[in-house]
């Protein structure tokens, strides 16, 4: 990804967090809650797209988030989420001769989620949905029978939208832990290199699902 397009997308994210908490900030009042939480996400990622079909293994995922309570039912956050997988391919060629590759996938997103929430008693229900930036690498080690071992590191930038839903126990007034299910659709990523004549590529997609346990802090 060039540094124009780095910048654009960068400069477009900000924009629009920055206008969403700008109009979150007029109506969070009207909420008896503590306005703001944030909140830590950690699980797994399992693709059902054409990572899946490219055979990536189940991965993990982690997030860092902020929320603001617009009104009693409806909270808007923004986060860093960032998943990945892993696939092995072998394979042999008249140059590099017999060679194996292992290939990390990671995406790293921008995001902001708007939710409904609906309390009863200690515990909160939630659906949603949101749209994010996804700056995406392809990390590949390259163990080659004639040329040794070799690296590379390619990156492509995409948007996505998602959906979650889940729920959060409230522990006190300003604890709580839950389980979030997420669903993700992103546009192609365009991965396409040779290194010592062996092609390292992805193209496709990063659509799939998310399980995380979350944790949290209301203030």
């Amino acid at each position: 990804m060039d540094k124009g397009k780095k910048h654009l997308i960068g400069f477009l994210a900000a924009v629009i967090i920055m206008s969403l908490f700008m109009a979150g900030n007029v109506m969070a009042e009207e909420n008896s809650k503590k306005p703001n939480y944030t909140q830590v996400k950690v699980g797994m990622f399992q693709a059902t797209g054409d990572m899946d079909t490219a055979n990536y293994d189940t991965g993990g995922d982690f997030s860092l988030v902020y929320g603001r309570y617009l009104n009693k039912y409806l909270v808007l956050e923004a986060g860093v989420d960032v998943f990945g997988s892993n696939q092995s391919l072998r394979g042999t060629n008249a140059d590099a001769g017999s060679y194996k590759l292992d290939n990390s996938l990671v995406g790293a997103a921008g995001l902001v989620t708007l939710k409904g929430e609906y309390s009863t008693g200690p515990v909160d229900l939630f659906c949603g949905f949101g749209a994010g930036i996804y700056s995406v690498t392809l990390s590949s080690k390259i163990d080659s029978s004639r040329f040794g071992d070799l690296d590379s590191d390619k990156s492509d930038g995409i948007f996505g939208a998602h959906v979650v839903a889940g729920a959060t126990y409230n522990i006190n007034e300003r604890f709580f832990v839950g389980l979030e299910g997420k669903y993700r659709w992103t546009g192609d990523v365009d991965i396409r290199e040779t290194v010592a004549s062996i092609p390292v590529e992805y193209t496709g997609d990063l659509n799939g699902y998310t399980v995380t346990f979350n944790a949290g802090f209301r203030f």
